[in-house]
């Protein structure tokens, strides 16, 4: 009876060890409050208010923002600016 029983177990810990190494081996997923942190706050009202250096805040290393986090503010930024310059030049 004890054999059984130990057998389960081993079998069991074997899979649950290799449970566990599959769960580390996927890609971490970001929670969604890290949009909201402090320093993202101020870089999204220096995009808004201030763009270049809103660009130079996502694009400093020590930003946490990842890179199609980057590359999407950035399409956003210019074409902000270039709508801005539209406003101004053609009203």
């Amino acid at each position: 009876m004890s054999s059984k029983v130990s057998k389960k177990k081993t079998a069991l810990s074997e899979r649950n060890q290799k449970l566990k190494e599959e769960l580390q081996a996927m890609p971490r997923q970001r929670n969604v409050l890290e949009g909201f942190t402090k320093w993202r706050m101020i870089t999204y009202a220096w995009i808004i208010f201030l763009p270049p250096y809103g660009l130079y805040r996502v694009w400093s290393e020590e930003s946490t923002f990842m890179r199609s986090e980057k590359v999407m503010w950035t399409f956003m930024t210019i074409v902000y600016m270039l709508q801005f310059l539209r406003l101004i030049l053609f009203s």
